[in-house]
Parts: C-alpha cells; sequence; structure tokens
C-alpha cells in the first residue's frame, strides 16, 4: 500500500488476523485497546501491542533469572548468555530450525507461539503469555487471539513442556494453520527441570506421535542425542546437589562440570543415527503437517 510504511504494514496484516480471544469475534481497533463487539471483551493495547493475557510472572526463581536474560537487565545474566556459547551440554547434530526455516517460502505466513523475547526473523509474528519487546500479541497459546486457518506455518520451539495443557496448545496450531501448513516442535524428553513460568512433563517419541495425531503425517526424531542428555544429567546433578537452590553458586558448578566433560556430547553425530537413539535422547524434534 502506497504511503505505508514496512512496520505499519506488518501491524495491519497482524489485525487482520486476530480474533477475539474468548468467542473468536471481530476486533475493533483504538490507540488504547482492542474491542470485541459481540462479547464486550476490551483488551489492553500495550506499547500498540494487544495483551490478551494480562499474565503476571510468578515469583520463582527460575522465573526471575529468565527475565534477567530476555531482557538482558543482569550482569548474571548476560554473562550466562555468553557462556552458554561455549560451554554447554547441548548439541544439535543437525539444525532441525534453521533447515525448517530455510525450506519456508518468501511472503509465507509464519507464527512462534511462547516466542518469548527471541525474533527468529523481521516478519514472524511472535505470541507468548509475557509481554517481552520482541512479542507482538499477549496470549495463552492454548487459546490465541488467531483466525482459523491463519498460518502458514507454526513453531512451538521448546515450550509444549512449559504448558499445563500440552494436547490444548498442539490443536490450537492445528487449528490456526491452514490446510497444508506445517508445525514445527522441538520438545525436551531426557532433560531436567527448568520452571520457567512451571515445568509440568516432558515427552517420548511415543508421547510426540499421540500429541500429533490430529494431523495428517508426523515426523519425530532426535534433535539432542543421548550424549547430550547424559552429560546434561550428570552436570545438573552435581550443581544442584552441592549448590541447591542458590544460583549464583550452581550455575558457577554447572559450567566447571560442562568444561570437564561437556565434549562428549560431540560424540552424537554418531551416536544419534542409530534407530534406537531416540530412547535415550535430549530433545526431540517434530514436524507435522496438517
Amino acid at each position: 500500500m502506497a504511503g505505508t510504511s514496512e512496520p505499519e504494514r506488518g501491524e495491519q496484516r497482524l489485525q487482520s488476523m486476530l480474533r477475539c480471544p474468548a468467542c473468536k469475534g471481530a476486533l475493533e481497533w483504538s490507540a488504547g485497546s482492542a474491542a470485541c463487539a459481540p462479547c464486550q471483551a476490551d483488551y489492553p493495547r500495550r506499547n500498540g501491542r494487544p495483551d490478551f493475557a494480562r499474565a503476571v510472572m510468578p515469583a520463582t526463581e527460575d522465573a526471575e533469572f529468565q527475565q534477567e536474560r530476555m531482557n538482558h537487565r543482569s550482569l548474571r545474566g548476560k554473562l550466562y548468555d555468553l557462556g552458554q556459547r561455549f560451554i554447554t551440554s547441548e548439541y544439535a547434530p543437525f539444525d532441525h530450525r534453521a533447515d525448517f526455516m530455510a525450506k519456508i517460502p518468501p511472503g509465507s505466513v509464519v507464527v512462534e507461539l511462547g516466542s518469548g523475547n527471541r525474533r527468529l526473523t523481521a516478519d514472524i509474528i511472535n505470541i507468548d503469555l509475557f509481554m517481552f519487546p520482541n512479542v507482538d500479541a499477549a496470549a495463552d497459546i492454548e487459546n490465541t487471539p488467531l483466525a482459523d486457518n491463519s498460518a502458514d506455518f507454526v513453531i512451538l520451539d521448546s515450550v509444549v513442556e512449559h504448558v499445563p495443557n500440552p494436547q490444548g496448545v498442539v490443536n490450537e496450531a492445528l487449528r490456526v494453520l491452514r490446510p497444508g501448513g506445517q508445525l514445527f516442535c522441538v520438545n525436551p524428553f531426557l532433560f531436567p527441570y527448568h520452571g520457567y513460568p512451571a515445568h509440568y512433563c516432558n515427552f517420548t517419541r511415543d508421547g510426540m506421535r499421540h500429541l500429533l495425531r490430529g494431523f495428517s503425517s508426523a515426523a519425530v526424531e532426535p534433535h539432542y542425542g543421548p550424549t547430550s542428555a547424559v552429560v546434561n544429567i550428570i552436570s545438573e546433578y552435581v550443581a544442584w546437589v552441592i549448590a541447591g537452590e542458590r544460583r549464583t553458586p550452581y550455575l558457577a558448578i554447572r559450567a566447571g562440570m560442562l568444561l570437564a566433560i561437556g565434549w562428549l556430547r560431540f560424540l552424537d553425530r554418531w551416536i544419534i543415527r542409530s534407530p534406537q537413539s531416540h530412547r535415550l535422547a535430549g530433545m526431540l524434534c517434530s514436524i507435522a503437517v496438517k
């Protein structure tokens, strides 16, 4: 549209996709809110972005630390993010997400549910429970404000373990995908507790296939392999036993353990090729087609 900037076009595209999460009615937009005439619901706009969730961050140590990281507001959080680039148990012999993103045609509508504060691409639509700076609309991802059949691709990256009803979230992704649309999902299997905002469950390959049974097809394979899982659990165990709930000593001890044994994770380059590697995988990756 002539005379319309790229951010304005992006906002117009998003607004055209959004519906009232309570009744799926059309929304009327004003500078300060998005209102639904059918059910009289009114949702505030914060810095121009609609907040359908009005969620409050839980007062837990894990949640506070994740906020530090996502908002880059503490030296501890910044050092952790920097250190993770070099000291980590996580190793994916194949970058499933990069391969998935590379195959998305230009102009596609891509939505990440439970995005946190990252933005994978400039034109992706980010929806999260909390209104981080990179979130386009805050909402419960089990009941999003997206219209039926409005997205070409949906991403659920390390999020299904953090919701009390994973099946509801997967069903919501299925609802908003267009026929032939694809879901990309990464989930933990043998992976320690990470409570942000809470950690409810992990899934086996069988569990993911069951969650995705409503799709026409679903492929599930290891993302982090067995050695990565073992390294992660050992380093977590030693750090927790020594430091307990003291976050800073815990991080220091875990970093020391990973420096000592983290290199073992590269064995997964070969081990993950085994058809049975899913039995001890750290994380799994699924691609499902509606």
